[in-house]
């Protein structure tokens, strides 16, 4: 029996300690599994069954289940319906819960993006580690987060700490590229704990609140040819760059304009970001005259409160009033529509329970870290966090590793931040969850 709340800390670290071998192999197992996002489809179910063994391995009761099994799922108003499902089921485990402590979810997604043409230091599914990095695709985003909350159960259970709130791990599908459905399955099918960790890579940062965005792509139809009886000829392509430069003034404008909400004070702001330009026929052997097509795919960010029509109608009004300066775009006006849904930007319900796991998660911090986490801050990215604080009673709070390159070549998850945010989820499991009574 543990007599005091600091040797608990103090068996943590001695757990972390010598456990770091099989804590590393089990992230890099997790890499080492592809799970792949090609959307519609995807390959996420060798990994949520290896996830749900596991769990099982460690006496949770787990639910592997299909989304098709879950009633209201595609009626529901925040349901993308351009998605196939067929064999890519969501997972959760429960553990602890053997009093009347408060509950706590982890909750990640199991997809990845594609692994890309790019050159790799380390084969991308390789999970190789070297110089205290972590290699592959997924590592940073965001296996080695999900890795970590495993972990932290793991050391609880094997330390023979009494946990009086019940803990679900869940592993969701589809969320990269605008998914989220498999989030959303989720909160219909509950559980619903009273909060949640999405742990996504913060770099160890609290972040309470996160952005939204969508990816939008513009048309452009000019005329084509060579002016030999000298009609008048649109080259598409200069109106799309036109247009790529109307959108950086565009961001300049948004930057200057928007009502900055306070989680984002001295934080990086909502962007625009271009993305891809193609123009022409690209099947041509050699493009000779103007091109008669041109195509630009765009990111928006927003704050909370946003929708994407709000963005692209204020788009629309900013277009309006710039368009003396782009001639060429009165002639030829993009055609815009949205490639994937709007990820809504989100933030924790402000009350005294959110309040309380924020002081919480931050002393935790402390003594996982050695010093204070920064002050919380809202996260410079979109996520699926909104799934919980829109469209469930349970907020989410993003916590997760250090690391780099997500979404392209080298991507890797810094080992070291890894090991420590393992010591942290499992102070937070015990704080917010509280112990038995009978122990400590």
């Amino acid at each position: 029996m543990h007599t005091s709340r600091e040797e608990i800390s103090l068996s943590i670290n001695r757990w972390m300690e010598e456990n770091k071998p099989e804590a590393l192999s089990f992230a890099s197992k997790l890499v080492q599994i592809e799970s792949v996002n090609h959307p519609p489809t995807g390959n996420e179910a060798e990994y949520q069954r290896f996830i749900a063994e596991w769990m099982r391995s460690q006496e949770a009761e787990v639910d592997l289940y299909e989304l098709s099994e879950v009633p209201g799922l595609r009626e529901h108003a925040a349901y993308m319906d351009s998605r196939s499902y067929d064999n890519r089921p969501n997972v959760v485990g429960r553990f602890f819960g053997g009093g009347q402590g408060r509950s706590l979810m982890f909750s990640g997604h199991a997809d990845t993006v594609y692994e890309g043409t790019e050159a790799w230091t380390h084969p991308p599914f390789s999970g190789t580690i070297d110089s205290g990095k972590l290699y592959g695709r997924g590592a940073y985003d965001m296996k080695g987060g999900m890795a970590a909350a495993l972990m932290a159960v793991k050391c609880l259970q094997e330390l023979n700490i009494p946990i009086a709130g019940k803990v679900y791990v869940e592993s969701v599908v589809d969320e990269e590229h605008g998914g989220a459905n498999g989030t959303l399955a989720g909160r219909l099918r509950g559980p619903n704990p009273d909060m949640a960790i999405i742990p996504e890579p913060s770099n160890m940062k609290l972040y309470p609140a996160h952005l939204g965005g969508g990816i939008w792509k513009a048309t452009f139809t000019g005329q084509s040819g060579i002016g030999f009886a000298g009609e008048e000829l649109l080259s598409a392509l200069e109106a799309t760059i036109d247009f790529a430069n109307l959108l950086r003034a565009y961001d300049a404008y948004r930057k200057e304009n928007l009502e900055v909400p306070v989680w984002w004070d001295g934080a990086r702001k909502a962007e625009v970001t271009l993305i891809r330009i193609m123009s022409g026929d690209v099947n041509r052997e050699l493009q000779e005259k103007l091109p008669a097509t041109g195509e630009l795919n765009f990111w928006i960010e927003g704050y909370p409160g946003m929708t994407g029509e709000d963005i692209i109608a204020d788009l629309w009004t900013f277009y309006e009033a710039q368009l003396s300066n782009y001639p060429l775009l009165q002639k030829c006006k993009p055609q815009i529509q949205p490639l994937i849904r709007y990820l809504s930007a989100s933030e924790m319900k402000n009350d005294d329970k959110t309040a309380q796991f924020l002081e919480l998660t931050a002393g935790c911090g402390v003594k996982a870290l050695g010093h204070s986490p920064e002050p919380p801050t809202g996260a410079p990215f979109a996520c699926d966090g909104f799934m919980f604080n829109l469209y469930s009673n349970t907020s989410a709070l993003i916590l997760g590793p250090c690391g780099g390159n997500a979404h392209a070549a080298d991507e890797f998850l810094d080992i070291a931040s890894y090991e420590v945010l393992i010591r942290w989820y499992a102070e937070m499991i015990i704080d917010w969850c509280g112990l038995l009574e009978e122990d400590v």
